[in-house]
């Protein structure tokens, strides 16, 4: 798609889901949750943690400095300041890396100066970070900080999404969106798992996060950040990882217990069953420890689940179900912007299992490795 022929399915950014809550269960309270909250090692961002602590300096930015031009223009005030400092100082190398970080310290930070979208988008992510490593009971809640920028962002890039997109302001939409896609990882307004999905009750907005994805390849096709003369053309490899389909594992490959779980073996066309896509990248993750490194490896499994898959998890198919605890259970103690939503939601996804399929005895049985990893056993 070229720079300048957007279309209209770029007009739209959506918001994250809104947790409700639902009456707890006493007898299937997590014991984890009964315990206080690991401090964050010295020398870590919230679960990343350095060798050497990367110190780059400070922002070069002061109070009253006025971000843009124009209508949606606004100035930093000196807590806007202090939180890019800590997107420039800290936020950068829990998403980016040691490798890339450099392109959100110096290319991003400077475009957001003349973007006032992007700005606020930065700032959201910062203050939710913030949230993350404060040690508040109430730290699930958005700030009024957070959830103004979330709105001034998401309204001011709808407006540029629904114009012609110039080339340079291409790069700018980019970061914008690869951050709202964190953003919408990390936002779940719940506090236990009696307050998560899928145990909470129903909502239209339920698993709404991961449509995000779909929003980004609009934009990934209209932008194309891995052109040569993007600030993001130094990290095409990593790219390259997440938007390639990893090849299918043959069924011998498989876990032998979810291919007789799933029925993989029962058509004459595996493929063409509805778990055989999320069962081959579940393979390929087996093994593999949930690290920033791996990251996008993991992210594969969002990119790729078959639309089927997806009708499934909306329904509650337990076998569904299954599969994604065994890909949350790894990310529960990985990267903060994923690891709450996974463990989470692996908890409400094991406790929901127990309550309402306690006859599946082959579904239980295979619940103990994701609830050893979420800590439901201890």
């Amino acid at each position: 798609m070229a720079g300048g022929d957007a279309e209209p399915t770029l007009n739209r950014v959506e918001a994250v889901v809104t947790a409700s809550s639902v009456a707890s269960n006493q007898d299937l309270q997590p014991k984890s949750l009964d315990k206080p909250s690991k401090a964050h090692p010295e020398g870590s961002f919230g679960e990343v943690v350095f060798n050497v602590k990367p110190r780059p300096q400070s922002i070069f930015l002061l109070p009253a400095t006025v971000i843009g031009s124009g209508q949606g223009s606004f100035q930093l005030d000196a807590e806007s300041v202090g939180r890019l400092d800590r997107f420039h100082r800290r936020t950068v190398y829990t998403f980016a890396g040691n490798q890339h970080s450099t392109v959100y310290q110096n290319h991003v930070t400077s475009i957001a100066i003349e973007n006032p979208f992007l700005m606020h988008v930065i700032l959201t992510l910062t203050a939710r970070h913030d949230r993350f490593l404060s040690s508040s009971k109430d730290n699930a809640k958005r700030s009024i900080a957070e959830a103004y920028h979330w709105s001034q962002g998401a309204a001011l890039l709808n407006q540029k999404l629904s114009a012609p997109i110039r080339p340079q302001d291409r790069d700018a939409l980019w970061a914008a969106a690869a951050i709202l896609g964190l953003l919408s990882i990390a936002e779940i307004e719940a506090s236990t798992p009696w307050e998560a999905w899928p145990l909470r009750s129903s909502e239209s907005s339920d698993l709404r996060w991961m449509d995000m994805s779909h929003g980004k390849e609009a934009i990934w096709k209209a932008t194309d950040p891995m052109r040569p003369d993007s600030i993001f053309h130094v990290m095409r490899d990593d790219y390259r990882t997440l938007m390639s389909k990893p090849a299918l594992c043959e069924m011998h490959d498989m876990p032998k217990e979810f291919v007789e779980l799933c029925h993989l073996g029962r058509t004459a066309e595996p493929t063409q069953n509805p778990y055989f896509t999320a069962v081959s990248l579940l393979t390929r993750l087996w093994h593999l420890k949930c690290t920033q490194a791996t990251m996008t490896r993991y992210m594969q499994f969002l990119g790729f689940m078959d639309p089927a898959f997806k009708s499934l998890l909306h329904e509650k198919d337990p076998r569904a179900l299954l599969i994604l605890a065994y890909w949350y259970g790894p990310m529960s103690e990985s990267l903060w912007w994923i690891a709450r939503r996974a463990r989470l939601e692996c908890q409400a996804i094991c406790l929901y299992l127990e309550l309402f399929h306690p006859h599946e005895k082959d579904i239980q049985v295979l619940l103990a490795r994701p609830k050893e990893q979420c800590g439901l056993l201890t």
